[in-house]
């Protein structure tokens, strides 16, 4: 089924604009600015430097609004028909991924340190024109899975590293992003070498209702905690801990995209060749 799908995919434009076409796989390297409108995460390491406060004598960083910008790389398929003007098309699949490093330090030296990491995988849909096959216009649509991991774990005076149960705090927190988002690109295609540039803006058509919260599981997956957005309430009153007011939710890792591609046009096959 796969299969017929995927040829369907290919040929099924030639035999729409069977007069003049040109179809090629394409490999892709990027750079994706991502840029965060409501990071919740930052909450956390906000509120966790103001419990603490003067025994603390490094608080945490937070992660600016471009923190999350990283290169990529994948491949697709493109589609071009007519050759001064007309249609063009391409899907392709691109994978990126990015790791940021905090760290606190108390007063007597033990050490906070936290490792979050997202790993994105998406496939987009471009739909547009070109002009004699140099300047390609498409709008499109991409279906995004961000991956979040966040650990958590104390460094002691010795050099040991524990996310034990020492302290609820530490652990392993993980949760996902999905969205569908909108956007619109301009590219211009040098001989087998493409250029396109983009940016895209995350929609509610896959909403959680904020009800996705990031989450460290036991060994027995029954029992959890959820990452704290209001780390005081989450310390000094956890009967009123509420994870939908008060953790950080996966929906917060949205961000809007500026991306710029450059891709090479391989297996490329021409209608008057």
């Amino acid at each position: 089924m796969y299969r017929l799908l995927f040829l369907l995919l290919i040929f099924s434009p030639c035999a729409l604009f069977p007069q003049d076409y040109q179809v090629a796989l394409t490999l892709r390297g990027d750079y994706e600015s991502s840029q965060l409108t409501d990071f919740e995460l930052n909450d956390f390491f906000q509120s966790y430097n103001a419990y603490y406060g003067v025994n603390m004598k490094q608080p945490f960083d937070t992660v600016a609004a471009n923190g999350l910008s990283h290169t990529g790389w994948g491949m697709g398929i493109r589609f071009l028909s007519g050759d001064n003007a007309g249609f063009a098309t391409g899907i392709f699949l691109t994978y990126g991924s990015k790791s940021i490093r905090n760290e606190s330090i108390f007063a007597n030296n033990l050490l906070t340190r936290t490792d979050f990491r997202v790993k994105d995988y998406n496939c987009q849909v471009d739909v547009g024109f070109h002009l004699k096959r140099f300047l390609l216009i498409q709008g499109h649509l991409t279906a995004r899975v961000r991956e979040n991991l966040f650990d958590l774990g104390y460094v002691y005076q010795d050099g040991s590293f524990s996310q034990g149960n020492e302290y609820d705090i530490l652990g392993v927190y993980h949760g996902s992003t999905i969205t569908l988002d909108v956007g619109a690109s301009v590219g211009l295609k040098l001989g087998p070498v493409f250029i396109p540039v983009g940016i895209s803006f995350p929609t509610n058509m896959v909403p959680d209702d904020g009800l996705s919260t990031m989450l460290d599981y036991d060994i027995t997956r029954i029992r959890w905690n959820d990452l704290p957005r209001n780390y005081q309430v989450w310390a000094n009153d956890p009967v009123n801990f509420d994870p939908f007011n008060d953790a950080v939710r996966t929906q917060s890792f949205r961000s809007v995209r500026i991306n710029v591609g450059l891709e090479i046009w391989l297996g490329r096959q021409n209608s008057k060749e």
